[in-house]
């Protein structure tokens, strides 16, 4: 008999797994494609957002995953955090789908469903791309139902064994031990909803009680929230803001709803055990509407603090420097319905960008090799982000077919912004190459006076962009003339290092000497754009 439960609840338990990740994969990969532009267009408006959160959180039915593809969406900009959030808040609510699906007796509806598949991989649709994940996510509703079908033969057996009994009668006044145990368990499975399936089909076999059920389903949350602190270690600024949001989400309803369950069973107030007659006199269905209403008050809370809650995840996990750079000063969607306005906007945004090429060199340069502020890294990712965003401005603002004086000022800029793009490129594998030369002084010291040269030239051209003089952009031509005097003194310094260097060294001081006139060359380019006056 032990061996037929043990059996039973084995099996059930693998197949509710192997269902939760097949549905989980197999829809984000049925939503990977167009999921980006759905959550953008669907976060502008708060119904709109709490309607894709419901709808991600029942599809993908993993509110992790789902917090951490909108991390990566709020880390690359294409949402703000503050209307990240209503959607986070929201799947939390969708993902309860598969608990009321749980509690239903589809036993019959399961080996149709089953049966079903089997026909579909038959006739080989599975190998079809149209088909495969949504083959793949209706065999995986197919486990899970199944899944639940062996759990409950497998425990409703259990009381009537001797030692189950005896455990049963020891924890049948304790609540705090299933809350404890369910969480500790929910942080290995890493899903609340698989924990509060398995309590309930448990609850329904007379082993747990309806107060222990509900203990294990507010355990079972907290426990998962502690799971996505957890996994939020990896990330900073802004992702990490969302991912501690949904950790913060789940303490919340914690801190509301184990409280007022000891409130009702010690004081005899009306709390949520006292309302589930009124939802539903089938216990399943009860415990699944205990679960819902978790998630309800999680999100009426959270959002109805949402200015608190953000300051407090703020402090707590603050905009990391590149989120800083990387974010747009100057350029709005709504400046583009003055063609104008928007043009002078976008040279501010070029402008901000070019002040920040003469700290790519920091590192290398011998005055402040020490202690640079900001990385090569650091700012070739932000500027190649915001340009990559002015480039798309400018864009929209020439499609609107303004006068032909601003189209030209457009197109000027968009020949800037792509060497400014290249420059950043150039710069970050120029003191990429600079960092390894450390081994060699000769090496190291020509390095160091490239470095120096290219920092005042950068420093010309930023000046030059800032304020459009004729004076300050001759100085930037003849600083980057080929046959000019800085171009012979670094060719002569070549040379007289040159000799005394193995090959490796001369292949490596000629990638260096390569990327250094590279350089100079879109900066010639740069002052040689810049003869067109910038504004009107």
């Amino acid at each position: 008999m032990i061996t037929e439960i043990c059996a039973n609840l084995f099996a059930g338990l693998g197949l509710f797994f192997i269902g939760i990740k097949f549905i989980s994969e197999n829809m984000k990969q049925m939503t990977g494609r167009s999921f980006r532009r759905f959550a953008s267009l669907f976060s502008t408006n708060r119904y709109l957002a709490a309607l894709a959160g419901l709808v991600s959180g029942a599809l993908v039915q993993s509110t992790t995953a789902v917090t951490f593809i909108m991390a990566s969406l709020v880390s690359s900009r294409m949402i703000p955090l503050r209307n990240s959030i209503p959607m986070v808040a929201w799947s939390n609510v969708g993902s309860t789908l598969i608990i009321l699906l749980a509690v239903l007796n589809l036993r019959n509806t399961s080996l149709f469903l089953m049966g079903m598949i089997g026909v579909f991989y038959y006739l080989n649709l599975h190998k079809s791309d149209s088909f495969r994940s949504g083959i793949g996510a209706l065999l995986g509703l197919g486990a899970i139902l199944t899944g639940l079908t062996y759990i409950k033969a497998g425990s409703a057996p259990l009381k009537e064994i001797h030692d189950v009994t005896v455990v049963l009668n020891y924890i049948k006044d304790s609540h705090a031990l299933p809350f404890l145990v369910s969480g500790l368990l929910t942080l290995v499975l890493q899903s609340s909803t698989t924990m509060s399936v398995i309590a309930i089909a448990l609850a329904r076999s007379g082993l747990l009680s309806v107060d222990q059920t509900m203990m294990v389903i507010y355990g079972a949350n907290l426990g998962s929230g502690v799971s996505t602190w957890i996994l939020s270690a990896t990330l900073s600024g802004s992702a990490r803001q969302l991912a501690l949001y949904q950790s913060l989400f789940k303490v919340v309803g914690t801190v509301i709803l184990v409280p007022l369950f000891y409130a009702e069973y010690y004081l005899h107030l009306p709390g949520v055990h006292s309302l589930l007659p009124f939802l539903s006199s089938d216990f399943g269905r009860q415990m699944a509407y205990v679960s819902l209403i978790f998630q309800l008050i999680s999100t009426a809370t959270t959002l109805a603090a949402l200015k608190w809650v953000l300051s407090f995840l703020e402090r707590i996990s603050p905009v990391t420097r590149e989120e800083q750079l990387s974010l747009p000063q100057f350029i709005y969607e709504k400046a583009l319905e003055e063609p104008e306005t928007a043009v002078d906007l976008a040279e501010k945004e070029h402008q901000r960008l070019v002040s920040h090429l003469p700290s790519f060199l920091d590192a290398v340069r011998e005055e402040s090799a020490a202690s640079p502020a900001d990385n090569a890294d650091t700012l070739h990712r932000s500027v190649s982000s915001v340009a990559g965003e002015v480039t798309q401005f400018v864009n929209s603002l020439m499609e609107r077919q303004p006068s032909r004086e601003c189209l030209e000022r457009a197109l000027n800029l968009q020949n800037r912004n792509d060497l400014l793009i290249s420059l950043s490129d150039n710069l970050k594998t120029f003191v990429a190459v600079s960092t390894e030369s450390k081994d060699s002084p000769q090496i190291l010291s020509f390095s160091q006076r490239a470095a120096e040269a290219l920092h005042l030239i950068l420093t010309t051209a930023q000046e030059t962009v800032e304020t459009p003089d004729e004076d300050n952009r001759q100085i930037l031509l003849q600083l980057t003339a080929d046959r000019g005097e800085m171009m012979g003194q670094m060719r002569r310094s070549l040379n007289s290092i040159g000799q005394d260097l193995t090959t490796a060294q001369n292949q490596f001081l000629m990638s260096l000497t390569t990327l250094f006139e590279r350089i100079i060359w879109l900066l010639q380019r740069l002052g040689t754009l810049l003869a067109r006056p910038a504004t009107a």
